[in-house]
């Protein structure tokens, strides 16, 4: 098999509109990612699976802060690989005063969100296209804050053109999206090439391909919005993942009886039936 398990990671969304923490072009976009980044993030690595590379301090969980550091290490290094400006980075010496960036003008800033926010809306509209259209959301690093804002269930794969897996269960996730963005609402089905979005996948804890998970819309304590994730590891047919997302109330048909006999019908005599608008 080409799927190892994964560590369960618990991602906590809470709404940042007000605040300049968004980033205008997509490379610093790319790790505004898990949870609706621009508007916020919070990880938490739960279970006996490895810790986040983004846990810096290894208290299992992984704040803005830990977030936004590893994605600006993650830049440096791309930085160094592409001019070799620090293959001979020198520590400063103790007591050396080290110069710091200039701060970010309060207009800057402005014009950064202002931008992000741009960005932010033209994703959505790509988004609502794919759900129209009745097919898998792609999500990658530059539209992962429209994807991941909290108002919808989240069933994503994570997968590769090489793994035969994920290449035999393409047809059922195609038709598995048509059906859910069709007659269902509550949920998206999103896909997420590993090939293009490395870092995307690394910041999931993908391990192996297909990866395929339930992001649930719960709430923390504090009244916040978060991700609960559910491991999917049933087979990878349509009928399967239909029946577990509807199991879960991840997704619910927008008429009941209608898409219980599509269902049905699908599963076993192979008959597509057209739900009623």
């Amino acid at each position: 098999a080409q799927s190892k398990s994964m560590p369960a990671a618990s991602f906590m969304v809470s709404q940042m509109h007000r605040r300049g923490a968004l980033e205008p072009m997509a490379r610093k976009l790319f790790l505004v990612l898990a949870c609706g980044l621009l508007l916020s993030l919070n990880v938490a690595v739960l279970g006996d699976g490895a810790a986040s590379v983004m846990d810096k301090d290894g208290d299992g969980k992984v704040s803005m802060e830990e977030f936004v550091e590893h994605a600006a290490e993650q830049q440096q290094e791309e930085a160094c690989a592409a001019d070799g400006t620090c293959a001979h980075k020198e520590e400063p010496e103790a007591g050396t005063a080290t110069l710091r960036e200039t701060p970010q003008s309060a207009e800057e800033a402005e014009a950064e969100l202002a931008m992000a926010q741009a960005q932010l809306l033209a994703a959505k509209k790509e988004l609502e296209e794919a759900v129209k259209n009745g097919v898998a959301v792609e999500m990658s690093s530059a539209n992962a804050a429209a994807v991941l804002d909290g108002s919808s269930n989240i069933f994503i794969k994570f997968s590769t053109s090489w793994c035969g897996h994920c290449v035999r269960m393409a047809p059922d996730w195609k038709s598995l999206a048509k059906d859910i963005h069709k007659d269902y609402k509550g949920c998206l089905v999103v896909s997420v090439d590993c090939e293009k979005e490395a870092q995307l996948c690394q910041a999931f804890s993908v391990q192996g391909y297909p990866t395929i998970m339930l992001l649930k819309t719960t709430k923390t304590p504090e009244g916040e919005i978060a991700y609960e994730p559910v491991k999917y590891e049933q087979a990878r047919e349509k009928g399967a993942m239909l029946g577990f997302l509807r199991d879960k109330g991840a997704a619910k048909a927008k008429n009941w009886i209608m898409a219980t006999v599509k269902q049905l019908l699908g599963s076993v005599f192979n008959i597509q039936v057209q739900m009623p608008k």
